[in-house]
């Protein structure tokens, strides 16, 4: 009797079954069988556990919304409605990384005592 082998996937590996499930829209048993895993099952649990909207797949709008609509009978409206939503979310979330650089550019300024910045008029 074989013993069953457990394998570990990376999270960079699931992630990247996941867009290419999401972006060619293919069913369960494809996406198993093309990327080798052992069971639907566990594709499952990485779907339950990174969602169509996960920031982490970082799909685009189209691949999102092609999705949703297949899977829900939203109108046109409330899908768009949902995808501003979602798009004014991600806005502020750069907005806030923006500002965390900024404030890691002028922190690392004062102790080091170096300009990293390129400052205005600079010669090229």
């Amino acid at each position: 009797m074989q013993k069953k082998v457990h394998r570990f996937y990376s999270e960079t590996f699931k992630l990247e079954v996941l867009r290419d499930h999401y972006s060619c829209s293919s069913s369960l048993n494809f996406t198993v069988r093309k990327w080798g895993l052992s069971s639907n099952s566990l594709l499952l649990s990485w779907i339950r556990r990174y969602p169509l909207d996960s920031k982490f797949l970082s799909l685009d709008i189209e691949t999102i919304s092609c999705n949703e609509m297949g899977k829900s009978k939203k109108s046109k409206e409330a899908v768009l409605q949902e995808q501003i939503l979602n798009l004014k979310k991600a806005l502020e979330m750069e907005k806030l990384r923006s500002r965390a650089f900024e404030t890691l550019i002028e922190i690392t300024e004062k102790e080091e005592g170096i300009s990293i910045l390129k400052k205005d008029g600079a010669k090229q």
